[in-house]
């Protein structure tokens, strides 16, 4: 079998496990994401909260257990945990292992998602994903499509630099770069225009803005001034295991006349980039990683790209064991 994805490992960053209406408060679910079970719940105050799947105990999976109060309970003797990953309480009345602990991912929720910060090492977040405009600024809330891909991370957010694939793969009329790519550490910007033909003789051109925040969050901001329309988009590649990712692809539109009009738009939006993705999919499924590519005049910058991409990996020697039997 030919080895496709020639990464090592999975990049550092913010990732999307979950929508906010996916997971109800006193819910458990059981999430597979960076190469292992884990547990997503939310306590009855409404917090989510992310942790390894298995109790420290005696390893009983946790999401068998539930939810009490601020706490997740372990269904096979009752221990209770609390936000830092601590055992809090025991069944049995008596005095807490101090040594009995869950590992736990730094959470974020905003604009209807649940992102979880991953660092092969365990080291907390040292940049954010944006909070993006809703409702309350009227905009539409972000409609969502999931799909699960054969592929890495840095493969799906390189189709943000990658310029000609937009005429070759999605058959627009033109693309173009538009100034050169700024890289601020984790951020990396960029802008393109792409002509969209409207009929058999009508053409229209569409702005873009890329915002590309570590390999998991794709923001694109999208401005059709002959029509007068905003849209964001946004492309969330989250990894599950090696060669394997969760694509969210999404959009929200800035409110224009009546609110069907947004949401109509917002829509045909929809549509446009779930078609572009699903041209996308099987070359992602098929193509191998090119290390050290042959690049052409009119690429886009990919080589920029790839060079940002190399402060997401950390080198490991050796997995931190992350399951201890605890001693009652």
């Amino acid at each position: 079998m030919v080895e496709n994805y020639r990464f090592p490992g999975i990049p550092l960053g913010w990732y999307t496990v979950a929508t906010s209406k996916e997971v109800r408060a006193g819910q458990i679910q059981t999430v597979k994401y960076f190469g292992e079970e884990l547990v997503l719940y939310r306590t009855e105050s409404g917090e989510a909260r992310l942790t390894g799947a298995y109790c420290p105990h005696l390893g009983a999976h946790l999401g068998a257990g539930s939810v009490e109060g601020e706490n997740l309970r372990c269904g096979f003797h009752g221990f209770e945990f609390g936000g830092d990953g601590r055992c809090v309480k025991t069944a049995y009345g008596k005095g807490v292992p101090r040594k009995a602990k869950l590992v736990t991912w730094p959470l974020r929720e905003h604009n209807g998602y649940i992102f979880a910060w991953y660092h092969p090492e365990g080291k907390q977040p040292d940049w954010e994903v944006p909070v993006l405009p809703g409702p309350a600024q009227g905009w539409t809330s972000f409609s969502t499509r999931k799909m699960e891909v054969n592929s890495h991370p840095q493969e799906t957010s390189e189709n943000s630099v990658d310029i000609g694939h937009f005429i070759q793969v999605h058959g627009f009329g033109g693309a173009w770069t538009e100034g050169d790519l700024e890289v601020d550490g984790h951020l990396l910007k960029g802008a393109y225009g792409i002509q969209y033909p409207l009929g058999s003789k009508l053409r229209f051109v569409a702005k873009f803005r890329v915002e590309v925040h570590g390999l998991g969050y794709s923001l694109v901001r999208v401005s059709i001034e002959r029509f007068g329309i905003e849209i964001n988009l946004l492309v969330l590649s989250s990894p599950v295991e090696h060669g394997k990712i969760i694509l969210r692809t999404a959009s929200s539109v800035k409110q224009v006349g009546l609110p069907p009009i947004a949401h109509l738009v917002r829509s045909a939006a929809t549509w446009g980039l779930n078609r572009e993705v699903g041209q996308d999919a099987p070359i992602w499924e098929t193509k191998r990683y090119v290390d050290k590519p042959i690049l052409a005049e009119g690429d886009g910058p990919i080589g920029e790209y790839r060079r940002y991409c190399k402060q997401f990996y950390v080198e490991r020697t050796e997995k931190p064991t992350q399951l201890r039997v605890v001693a009652a």
